[in-house]
């Protein structure tokens, strides 16, 4: 190690210990990131894990409630969600194309596709690739409101509910209860 230190130049051996401190702070850095596994499928997920669809439907559900009776001024409304029934799964497919010419020069071409399939062989077991997993979409909004039946509330809430889930105004349904 010292003889190495004695052939490195002035400049360099000025260089060095800022380095070392790069070094260390890109350690922390990764120490500090959440942490997240390798699952047997091959797939990274972090440590939280995803809602399942009835959970996600519930918490939605809560949230614009929520936002609805701040908005209204008190506990006055109940919110019903119906979405997807969970998430779905891009997968990654492998295509083979085919130009085949015939004898009469007829030309066929024939597409071919199969999914990627990751192997594992200490565990002998077979998985596709998932490429991305797409979240459940909110299908519909039921919002039942404890006020006097008023247009101009109706169009409020339609158009509060539209906002927070981006979603068009015939998927939105509001009711009074009388």
């Amino acid at each position: 190690m010292g003889e190495l230190w004695n052939r490195l130049t002035e400049r360099q051996k000025r260089l060095l210990p800022w380095l070392a401190v790069l070094l260390v702070m890109g350690a922390g850095l990764l120490m500090s990131q959440p942490s997240s596994r390798l699952q047997p499928g091959g797939l990274l997920t972090s440590e939280q894990p995803a809602l399942a669809a009835g959970e996600r439907e519930q918490s939605v559900a809560e949230e614009l409630t929520e936002i609805l009776n701040y908005l209204l001024g008190g506990r006055r409304c109940a919110v019903y969600v119906t979405m997807d029934r969970g998430p779905r799964l891009n997968v990654a497919e492998s295509i083979t194309e085919e130009v085949r010419t015939g004898p009469e020069g007829v030309v066929e071409k024939r597409l071919t596709s199969a999914p990627v399939i990751l192997r594992s062989d200490a565990e002998r077991r077979e998985t596709p690739l998932v490429l991305e997993e797409i979240e459940p979409q909110v299908r519909g909004v039921l919002v039942v409101v404890d006020a006097e039946p008023r247009a101009e509330l109706r169009l409020a809430v339609a158009q509060a509910v539209a906002t927070v889930l981006q979603l068009p105004m015939y998927r939105i349904e509001v009711l009074f209860k009388e």
